[in-house]
């Protein structure tokens, strides 16, 4: 499944009126699209966090790459992001779709850049078949209900914003500083070390999301 991952900053606006304003915009896409799915900072420092860097993300699905890039770009701002991508979902538990919700559920949305000396092919691969096994073995035993990743589909000549990013589903947010505060974190890191530019910005976003 293809999508454009788009990340706005609210500006001067209020967090609630920027909330409504975002659904909104983004529903009238919902026309010219397979689906839709808004999201917005959630209230509060759930990690204890500084202002997220952007304060909306909306990923707009397209049976193709070509349709999502065409797509890329328009209505967007100087300071937003958009960047074409891949989803596969990597960890579910047998009974997540019961627990999550349509409206207003909590994520943890975090990106990385790919090693300079990996293609975006042997990027995924690296991710989906060596990471992807760690990371079932090791969130079973964790909080998390749901893994999402997401794979740059770069334009030839384009450098994307993000080569890889995951989204983290949980039922709540002591579920979140629970597994943040041990040492899931830290295991998941050391694998990515052989594929992930480790001193490249990152985003981290703690999200609420909403299906359209």
């Amino acid at each position: 499944m293809f999508k454009v991952i788009r990340m706005v900053k609210r500006g001067e606006k209020s967090l609630p009126e920027f909330k409504q304003e975002w659904l909104e915009r983004n529903r009238e896409l919902k026309r010219a699209a397979n689906k839709v799915v808004a999201s917005v900072a959630a209230e509060g420092k759930v990690l204890g966090d500084e202002a997220p860097p952007y304060d909306g993300i909306a990923a707009i699905y397209f049976s193709t790459a070509q349709t999502a890039r065409a797509a890329a770009d328009k209505g967007l701002g100087a300071e937003a992001i958009s960047v074409v991508a891949e989803e596969k979902v990597l960890f579910a538990r047998p009974d997540a779709d019961k627990i999550l919700k349509a409206q207003g559920q909590l994520k943890v949305v975090l990106t990385v850049q790919r090693k300079k000396d990996l293609t975006s092919a042997k990027f995924k691969d690296a991710w989906v078949k060596s990471h992807a096994k760690i990371e079932h073995k090791v969130l079973l035993e964790s909080p998390l209900q749901k893994l999402v990743a997401s794979f740059a589909v770069p334009e030839e000549g384009k450098t994307p914003d993000f080569d890889g990013m995951v989204e983290l589903y949980f039922a709540s947010t002591d579920d979140i500083k629970a597994t943040f505060g041990g040492p899931i974190p830290g295991m998941l890191r050391k694998d990515e070390e052989t594929y992930v530019q480790m001193d490249a910005p990152e985003i981290r976003i703690i999200a609420e999301e909403y299906v359209l």
